[in-house]
């Protein structure tokens, strides 16, 4: 079962191993988030300009969207502004930038049932990210741009933490997915990738975290999660990414991840806060200690 806790006051150490044991933090003070949000809104806006982002469906097809958005999400990850804002978020709920590592800054659409809800705007069913090969002792942070609703929000399972789910995660290979996401913009009707899912999961209760601009969620890459199916008529935009500290890797600690069969790592994409220095090579060998196979794409390369 997981519960949800607000503006936890203890230290690092503390709010990760209650992340791994299933919890979910809201923080609503984080002074960057806000600066974060308003950068987004603002980026948004320009990109739609003259329509409101939240009507982008009514004024653009699909294609049209996916083009436009496989452009400016890249470009929007590798803004210095980005960059920086999203290592003040982890610098001001305390994470240590010495060794604690992140990925990239990743905008997510979800559009209308109906519009584009493929590719570079798919509906994530119900998941762990670890199926995608995150490491156990990855923590998500995630907050919206403009309000959510229930109608098109993001769901949990608290039932589903620390169980084994049927799910099809042994389809997926980390590093064939960072060669697909090369033409993710062309994935506009069926989208034939592997995409790890539950498989005839019966959720007995959802939480629907309705948090404001401004505030943000963590949890651990291990929760499953879904995109609640867009029934609200509204665009909906969120930004979200991800952080793994070193000395987690190395004591193995984490989350439980007792039904993951994918392969691959994400780890190597992540960057150390402090100097954007790499993942250290033992900790890429602890999760990986055969090494990948030859001739494979180990990174994610925006826009590559």
């Amino acid at each position: 079962m997981s519960t949800i806790r607000t503006n936890p006051q203890v230290d690092n150490d503390a709010l990760r191993e209650m992340l791994f044991a299933g919890e979910l933090v809201v923080y609503t003070d984080i002074p960057a988030v806000a600066e974060l949000v308003a950068h987004a809104q603002h980026e948004l806006k320009s990109l739609f300009r003259p329509h409101d982002p939240q009507q982008a469906h009514a004024h653009f097809s699909p294609s049209q969207l996916a083009e436009m958005l496989s452009s400016w999400k890249p470009r929007f990850m590798r803004l210095e502004k980005s960059l920086r804002l999203a290592k003040e978020v982890l610098e001001q709920i305390g994470f240590n930038p010495s060794t604690t590592h992140y990925d990239l800054l990743k905008p997510r659409t979800s559009y209308p049932v109906g519009h584009l809800t493929t590719g570079i705007a798919y509906a994530f069913p119900w998941h762990r990210d670890t199926w995608y090969a995150a490491a156990r002792q990855q923590i998500n942070l995630w907050f919206p741009v403009w309000e959510v609703r229930a109608d098109n929000a993001m769901g949990f399972d608290p039932a589903g933490f620390g169980q084994k789910v049927p799910n099809n995660s042994s389809g997926f290979d980390y590093y064939r997915r960072n060669d697909e996401r090369r033409s993710l913009a062309k994935v506009v009707g069926k989208d034939a990738r592997s995409q790890p899912g539950a498989i005839d999961w019966q959720v007995p209760h959802e939480d629907i975290l309705l948090i404001s601009p401004g505030q943000i969620l963590l949890f651990s890459a291990d929760q499953l999660h879904r995109s609640i199916p867009n029934t609200s008529g509204l665009s909906r935009y969120s930004i979200d990414y991800r952080i793994v500290d070193v000395t987690d890797i190395e004591a193995d600690r984490g989350a439980p991840a007792l039904d993951v069969a994918c392969t691959g790592t994400a780890i190597r994409d992540f960057k150390r806060v402090s100097d954007d220095g790499p993942m250290p090579e033992n900790c890429v060998r602890i999760l990986e200690p055969d090494g990948p196979p030859a001739d494979v794409t180990l990174t994610f390369t925006p826009g590559g």
